[in-house]
């Protein structure tokens, strides 16, 4: 039993509620429509421009010759929507552990309190909305599960999955063994923004040296199929290594927090 030889995420394109979102960024006033209010958040489709970048997307997975043996797609009406508009005639399984994080009492349109703010402030990992669950816990959880599931798989090499943005940052923690601080510091960083329809590519087989397979995933790369120049390290194939701490390296870790008495 092993991983499937590549494991292809896709964030679904532009989303209604994306849009409403970027709105209610802005210093403008804006209305809403009332299906904002009375539509699940899972039942969001997608905007116009959406459904173009899921086009892209397909587009450039044929241009670059990906073909697929496994189908995935989070049960939301968006991906649903970014998954039929890749045009892949796939046989598609449709998975709720691929679903969006669960944002709790924290709705698109409503401030989130104080405190709460303050914690996520603190740490977009660790922090929880009330009555959600945190990128630590409850979507860890969900990733590894599914993980485990992909090691079965015997009768499969390439899988793809349209899932969630903050699904696949947790999947990069999961899969790169990354420290809570160096996914902060990813996160947090505009170059490796998650964009709509990003296609987050991993592989055992060494993209530089075919004949080397692995049994886990080593090389990983993200693209941007609508404007490319939005990819991540310039859409080129990254190793993914283990980052491992000396004593020193602990100390010093340690030692960037004042101690409070």
């Amino acid at each position: 039993m092993t991983l499937p030889e590549t494991l292809t995420l896709i964030r679904h394109g532009l989303s209604e509620a994306n849009v409403i979102q970027q709105a209610l960024r802005t210093e403008l006033k804006v209305s809403l429509p009332e299906a904002f209010f009375t539509r699940h958040d899972s039942n969001m489709r997608l905007a116009p421009e959406g459904v173009e970048q899921a086009i892209a997307a397909g587009d450039w997975l044929r241009k670059n010759h990906f073909s697929f043996d496994r189908f995935y797609v989070s049960p939301h009406t968006r991906t649903r929507e970014t998954a039929y508009n890749l045009h892949l005639n796939g046989e598609w399984r449709v998975d709720d552990r691929f679903r969006e994080r669960d944002w709790g009492e924290v709705k698109s349109a409503d401030p989130i309190t104080e405190a709460s703010q303050r914690n996520r402030d603190l740490s977009e990992w660790y922090w929880k909305p009330q009555a959600g669950e945190s990128l630590a816990t409850g979507v860890r959880l969900r990733v590894e599960s599914i993980m485990n599931s992909l090691y079965r798989k015997d009768d499969t090499l390439h899988t793809i999955a349209i899932t969630h943005g903050e699904f696949i940052r947790t999947a990069q923690m999961v899969i790169e063994r990354m420290t809570p601080d160096l996914w902060s510091e990813k996160n947090d960083d505009p170059a490796y923004k998650m964009q709509n329809c990003m296609i987050v590519q991993y592989s055992r087989r060494n993209p530089n040296n075919p004949e080397e397979v692995v049994d886990h995933y080593k090389w990983r790369r993200a693209i941007c199929p609508w404007d490319e120049t939005l990819s991540w390290d310039n859409g080129e194939w990254v190793y993914v290594s283990v980052t491992k701490f000396s004593d020193e390296d602990l100390r010093e870790s340690v030692e960037g927090y004042k101690r409070l008495f």
